[in-house]
């Protein structure tokens, strides 16, 4: 009921996106929904951690272009095997990628992008969000909102 009661109000626009700002050191921003609680920043401040009380989570970073793009996604691929899940879904595109999935219980969006910090240097933005399958249909519809609110900035 309550899974319910949550996408009906997602759906009808209630739990809408609060811009929570920029996390850490690389200017990486997103739109976080409201219900969501900001967490301590890592050690190492790039990025930020945010959770509901449903057992849902998002997770926000930024890191420096290493390697391209599709070595990166290589690279989650790999750490969602080594950690028992399962990519059911990708996409990607010039300068990004998506992968979705199932682990344990719960599932899994992540989308990185390709971006410039506000001072000019190229960076890259990842957006993780994991939440309880059985409390999919509450969380699906915040899956997109939240992908077309990753970004840089503002500067």
């Amino acid at each position: 009921m309550r899974a319910l009661m949550m996408a009906m109000m997602v759906l009808m626009g209630v739990a809408t996106l609060a811009n929570a700002g920029n996390f850490g050191k690389y200017g990486v921003s997103a739109q976080v929904p409201q219900g969501f609680a900001i967490q301590s920043p890592p050690g190492n401040y790039d990025g930020r951690r945010f959770v509901d009380r449903n057992g849902a989570e998002i997770r926000v970073w930024g890191g420096w272009r290493i390697e391209n793009i599709t070595g990166d996604e290589s690279g989650m691929r790999d750490y969602y095997q080594e950690i028992g899940g399962v990519v059911t879904y990708d996409a990607r595109g010039n300068g990004w990628y998506v992968l979705s999935g199932y682990f344990g219980q719960s599932i899994f969006y992540l989308r990185v992008e390709n971006g410039m910090t506000c001072e000019g240097e190229e960076a890259r933005a990842s957006l993780e969000f994991i939440y309880p399958e059985d409390s999919r249909a509450a969380y699906d519809p915040l899956v997109g909102l939240l992908a077309k609110s990753l970004g840089f900035g503002p500067c």
